[in-house]
C-alpha cells in the first residue's frame, strides 16, 4: 500500500506543536484573569464595608444600600388611572373599574391628606400586579383592631400627624351592634362593605352635597340594596306622608321620610346613635308604656308589606281606593257638567 514520506509527516508535527502552544497560552490567560477578578472582589468589598452607628467601628453594623426606590406618588398613579375605560379582570372573572376622577378625588377627605399607597401599599412595588392587589379594609384606620390591611396604617397616620376623630373610630361598634357589620362578620354573601355606602375613593363629609351619606342622598344610597323600600309611586308616598305629620307633635325634630338614618341609627350607622330621633319611642316592638306593650306600633318601613305590616298595607290600599273614587267622582261631575251644558244649548236653540 501507500507509505507516508517525511515531507508528509512534517505538517502534522507542526500542527500538534501549535495546538500545545495555544493550550499553554489559554491556561496562562485564565490564571491571570482569575487573579484580576479576585483583586477586584477584594477592592469592592473594601469600598462597601458597612459603617457603624457611632462611627467607632464597634457598634451595630448597617449595610449601605445601593439604591433606594422612591415611593409612588399620586401623580404617578393617575397617569394610568385617569383613563376612563381602564379596567382589570378579577380572579373570579368579574371586571374591576380602575378609573379615578382625580380632580374629584383631590377634594375628598382622603385625597387632601393621603397618598394612594397609604391604602394600596402593595402597589408601591416596582412590579405592578395585574391580577389585583390585596383588599383594603377601612377599619385598619377607623378602628383599634390590629392586623388589618393595610398593615401599619395607623403608624403612617401618626407620622403624618393625622388624627382620626373619636366618633369615626367605629370598628368595635360596627361588628358588635350594626346589622351590616354582623352580616359581614358572619360571611353572608350579600353583606355590604364600607364602600357600598361611602364609595371607594370619593368620600366626603355628611354635610357635603357630594357625599353619598348626605341626608338628601340617603334614599338613593340605601335603595341600591333595599330596592323594595324605596318610595316611588304616588300610593307609596301617600301611605308615608303621615311620617312628616308627626312634626305637629314634636316641633324640635324634622321628620323627613328620606332620611333613613333617623330611624335606623344603630342598624345602619356603625351601631352608633347619631341624633335624638324620637321614632323608637313608639315604633319599637319591644317598647312598653306603663307596662303595656305597644301592639301595632312596630317598625315603620317605607314600603308597606302585607305580612309584616298589615295595617300600613291596608292604609295604602285605602288611599288607593279613595283616589280611584275621587277620580271616578271627578269624571262623573265632568260628564254631568257636559250633559247639562249640552242640554242648555239645545234648549236655547230650540226655543229660538
Amino acid at each position: 500500500m501507500f507509505r507516508m514520506s517525511e515531507k508528509q509527516n512534517f505538517p502534522v508535527a507542526i500542527g500538534n506543536w501549535t495546538k500545545g502552544l495555544c493550550l499553554i497560552l489559554l491556561l496562562v490567560g485564565l490564571l491571570a484573569g482569575g487573579t484580576q477578578v479576585q483583586a477586584n472582589e477584594i477592592h469592592n468589598s473594601e469600598s462597601q464595608k458597612p459603617v457603624t452607628l457611632n462611627g467607632s467601628g464597634n457598634g451595630d453594623l448597617l449595610p449601605i444600600p445601593i439604591e433606594v426606590p422612591k415611593p409612588r406618588t399620586n401623580e404617578e398613579c393617575i397617569k394610568c388611572h385617569k383613563e376612563p375605560n381602564l379596567t382589570s379582570g378579577r380572579l373570579d372573572g368579574s371586571k374591576a373599574d380602575l378609573h379615578i376622577e382625580y380632580k374629584l378625588f383631590k377634594e375628598t377627605l382622603h385625597g387632601q391628606k393621603l397618598e394612594c399607597i397609604d391604602c394600596h401599599e402593595d402597589a408601591a412595588s416596582a412590579r405592578h400586579c395585574r391580577s389585583g392587589f390585596q383588599k383594603v379594609n377601612c377599619l385598619a384606620c377607623h378602628s383599634k383592631i390590629k392586623g388589618l390591611y393595610p398593615f401599619g396604617a395607623q403608624e403612617r397616620l401618626a407620622k403624618k400627624k393625622i388624627k382620626i376623630p373619636k366618633r369615626k373610630i367605629v370598628g368595635d361598634s360596627y361588628y358588635k351592634d350594626s346589622a351590616h357589620g354582623k352580616a359581614l362578620l358572619a360571611g353572608k354573601k350579600d353583606a355590604p362593605n364600607c364602600f357600598n355606602c361611602h364609595t371607594r375613593h370619593y368620600i366626603f363629609g355628611k354635610k357635603s352635597a357630594k357625599s353619598t351619606i348626605n341626608r338628601f342622598q340617603l334614599t338613593q344610597t340605601c335603595s341600591v340594596c333595599h330596592k323594595d323600600r324605596k318610595v316611588e309611586t304616588l300610593l307609596e308616598k301617600a301611605s308615608t306622608f303621615r311620617v312628616e305629620a308627626h312634626r305637629k307633635g314634636d316641633l324640635s325634630f324634622d321628620y323627613d321620610r328620606g332620611n333613613c338614618i333617623d330611624c335606623h341609627q344603630g342598624e345602619a350607622v356603625h351601631g352608633l346613635k347619631v341624633n335624638d330621633a324620637p321614632c323608637s319611642r313608639c315604633h319599637n316592638t319591644k317598647a312598653k308604656i306603663d307596662g303595656v306593650k305597644l301592639f301595632g306600633f312596630g317598625p315603620f318601613h317605607l314600603y308597606p308589606d302585607y305580612e309584616k305590616q298589615y295595617s300600613t298595607w291596608c292604609v295604602r290600599n285605602l288611599y288607593g281606593i279613595l283616589l280611584l273614587l275621587l277620580l271616578a267622582g271627578l269624571g262623573c261631575c265632568l260628564f254631568i257638567y257636559i250633559l247639562k251644558r249640552s242640554a242648555d244649548y239645545y234648549r236655547k236653540e230650540g226655543g229660538e
